[in-house]
């Protein structure tokens, strides 16, 4: 068996979610797009309609990928012989069987469909068997369209497994060596937070109200409101990290991480921001922010990529965590259930308190 083959199967109950394949944008009318989750190729592409379609990336004829090949009538066409494939997975046209000499009539060809959701400027896709009734709900972004705020998308692939990015964006602890002067710097403090574990939720609520976190306070913070900052990790692939000052300013990044290979991820980021200024001039400091966040970002794509090379070279057989991996440690258990669909031991629920020293 292939390690993408292995990669699917291992993924078990995982895959009864939904997992954000490409950006809006990406998704182009004139042509099909590739994506890979839980190792295995999916072809997207836009039907006549507009609507977003998704099959497995291979053609039944002689297996080439779709696609490599083009669009002609709202279908996906192969580039070896034309086969060309409806949103349903249909063969709808095979250039050497249908035309003037040769009737049209149906085929009986097919390739696996996947169910697809566009909303918030992202497309989701659904990889289980479950029908509708029995699925998750697909996660409505809480800030993308808010009024007043300004939202976009930042895209990185990161060397790890879905659970080591959402430790790793839901870490604050590494914030003052990875990010030092860009987003945190030592300072001896310690930290108060609460940490909440529900069936499918982990919710840190950080009590540090003075906290400067080093996102320009200038313009972040001018009148110095008390900071509100909480991380929530929604399984089994959604990290939200807030930061608010007062009513009129926040920042936020909501990060939907789709499993690319065993240790790659592609991790659809998207930031919100709203600032005590005109709102010509809050969408004119786009390009500002997305220079900062994306600095921050790359920091967290080396540093993961750094961990990778460790771990090819020496595995690991256990690893030892601390009362400041309490987040890490419910969110890692909370996959595993999800994986093999049993509930969440009743031990690890509910309210406590955590500590560390940044």
């Amino acid at each position: 068996m292939c390690e993408k083959t292995r990669f699917w199967d291992e993924a078990q109950g995982l895959l009864e979610e939904w997992y954000v394949a490409c950006t809006s944008k990406e998704l182009q009318a004139d042509r099909p797009y590739a994506a890979t989750i839980y190792g295995k190729n999916i072809v997207l592409f836009r039907q006549k309609n507009g609507q977003a379609a998704a099959l497995l990336d291979q053609c039944v004829h002689r297996g080439v990928p779709l696609s490599a090949g083009s669009m002609k009538d709202g279908c996906v066409r192969c580039p070896y012989h034309g086969w060309s494939y409806q949103g349903d997975g249909h063969v709808a046209h095979i250039p050497s069987v249908n035309g003037k000499f040769f009737p049209d009539k149906p085929h009986p060809f097919k390739q696996r469909s996947f169910d697809v959701c566009e909303q918030d400027g992202v497309i989701w896709l659904y990889l289980g068997e479950k029908p509708p009734s029995e699925r998750p709900e697909v996660f409505k972004l809480p800030f993308y369209d808010r009024a007043g705020w300004v939202s976009y998308y930042m895209a990185g692939t990161y060397d790890g497994e879905m659970g080591a990015v959402a430790q790793n964006i839901m870490d604050v602890t590494h914030t003052i060596f990875v990010h030092a002067g860009w987003f945190r710097s030592e300072s001896g403090k310690q930290v108060d937070a609460t940490i909440d574990v529900e069936a499918r939720k982990v919710v840190v609520e950080y009590h540090d109200h003075e906290a400067d976190v080093g996102m320009m306070p200038w313009l972040t913070n001018p009148h110095g409101a008390e900071q509100v900052h909480r991380d929530s990790y929604i399984a089994p692939n959604i990290t939200l990290v807030e930061y608010h000052w007062g009513e009129p300013s926040g920042m936020v990044f909501n990060s939907l991480i789709t499993p690319v290979g065993p240790f790659e991820s592609r991790v659809y980021t998207c930031v919100s921001y709203k600032f005590p200024i005109p709102n010509l001039l809050l969408k004119a400091l786009r390009p500002a922010v997305n220079v900062y966040t994306w600095v921050v970002n790359n920091q967290d794509i080396k540093i993961l990529s750094t961990r990778r090379k460790g771990l090819e070279h020496m595995p690991m057989t256990h690893q030892h965590s601390v009362r400041g991996d309490m987040a890490h440690i419910a969110l890692e258990k909370m996959i595993e259930s999800l994986r093999h669909e049993q509930p969440l031991a009743a031990s690890i629920l509910g309210k406590r308190p955590m500590q560390f020293q940044i």
